[in-house]
């Protein structure tokens, strides 16, 4: 029997379903990627999809279906930081490469995250109350269990993409556009991210679906190879229009020079970005998205990018095996060399005592075009 006052709520639900369709089209698109065992069963299984493609839109590798629509979440913080650049906030205010760093980053709430946001704002004159990013517990265990210990209150700055927000705002400033409403979807700066996005996916602008994501800022959908196109271009932009080559190239420099900006300690993003050589940057995104980039080493010869997207949103375990074996596979990183990498030992399943009882471990073979 349907409670009291639930009516209204089943019935736009139903309204939805009629009228908005899958845009992820999930299960026919995914396939088994990752196992999680325990002991000798195979306890669990996550699908996933993966696109690996050059500067051109080629698909050189892939799993599962490759052109259905995901939402890129925070994978696009570095397009997104592409139109802070393009918009001159950087030369008006005076922002260095650190600053662009933590713009294009999902930060963990460190004391130099901070520190590097509260300058922007204190940069373009404006103070935490103009972020309208919300709040929420740090990404870092340590540093959300110190809050708890010292009763500290969190404020948006705190928020994993307070940086991106205070670069919108310093990119509204410098156009001389209004700050109130600078999340709406008609803002020039988001428009101006629209259009970026257009050039580096090769999607058409007006096929680019928009929602609205965590922090609040419009999340934009295109296809896995749609995306990991743009990540090639990212780390490739020779022929990239209207200015998208400097910005891109400016904006890699300064996740590659300041990778503990991307992320934080201890977080993959962070080891990866910071990888000496070959050269990568890496950028996860809510609900299972991974994105990366790499050119040099001993995988393919032209500069490639990787768009990753786990079924069921798993944000940890399963993302960081997928990413981690799509790089083995392409020979971009040895055995060895994920071996250092922390995340290799989230990989392990171990009881409360610390006793080791499984592994969470990929069982996918990427097909090569």
């Amino acid at each position: 029997m349907t409670p009291p006052g639930r009516d209204s709520n089943i019935a736009a639900v139903s309204r939805h379903n009629q009228t908005h369709h899958s845009l992820a089209a999930p299960y026919g698109q995914y396939v088994p990627a990752v196992e999680v065992t325990r002991g000798s069963v195979v306890e669990s299984v996550h699908s996933a999809a993966i696109a690996v493609a050059d500067h051109r839109g080629t698909v050189v590798a892939r799993l599962g279906g490759v052109d259905h629509v995901v939402f890129l979440r925070s994978s696009a913080k570095p397009i997104q930081a592409m139109a802070v650049v393009e918009s001159g906030a950087m030369e008006k205010f005076g922002l260095t490469l650190r600053e662009l760093a933590v713009m294009a980053g999902s930060h963990s709430s460190e004391p130099e995250h901070l520190e590097a946001v509260t300058g922007i704002l204190a940069k373009i004159g404006l103070d935490p109350s103009h972020l309208h990013c919300g709040t929420h517990t740090p990404f870092s265990k340590a540093v959300a269990e110190r809050y708890v210990r010292q009763g500290r209150a969190l404020t948006a700055v705190e928020h994993n993409c307070s940086g991106k927000h205070a670069g919108m705002l310093a990119a509204a400033l410098a156009g001389g556009h209004e700050t109130s409403n600078y999340l709406s979807q008609r803002h020039p700066v988001q428009q101006r991210i629209l259009g970026i996005l257009a050039e580096m996916t090769g999607r058409i602008r007006d096929r680019i679906i928009v929602a609205v994501d965590g922090c609040g800022a419009p999340t934009l959908g295109v296809t896995l190879s749609e995306a990991a196109r743009a990540f090639a271009r990212l780390m490739s932009p020779d022929g990239l229009a209207e200015g998208h080559g400097e910005a891109a190239s400016r904006v890699v420099s300064a996740m590659r020079e300041h990778p503990g900006m991307v992320a934080g300690v201890e977080m993959l993003d962070t080891e990866l970005t910071g990888w000496p050589s070959p050269k990568i940057i890496s950028k996860r995104g809510a609900e299972g998205v991974q994105c990366a980039a790499f050119a040099g080493g001993q995988g393919p010869p032209v500069a490639c990018g990787i768009a990753a997207k786990v079924a069921d949103g798993n944000d940890g375990r399963a993302r960081a095996a997928l990413l981690m074996e799509t790089l083995r596979q392409l020979d971009v990183l040895a055995g060895k060399e994920l071996a250092r990498l922390t995340a290799s030992a989230a990989l392990v399943i171990r009881s409360n005592s610390g006793r080791d009882v499984g592994l969470v471990r990929p069982a996918f073979t990427l097909q090569r075009a």
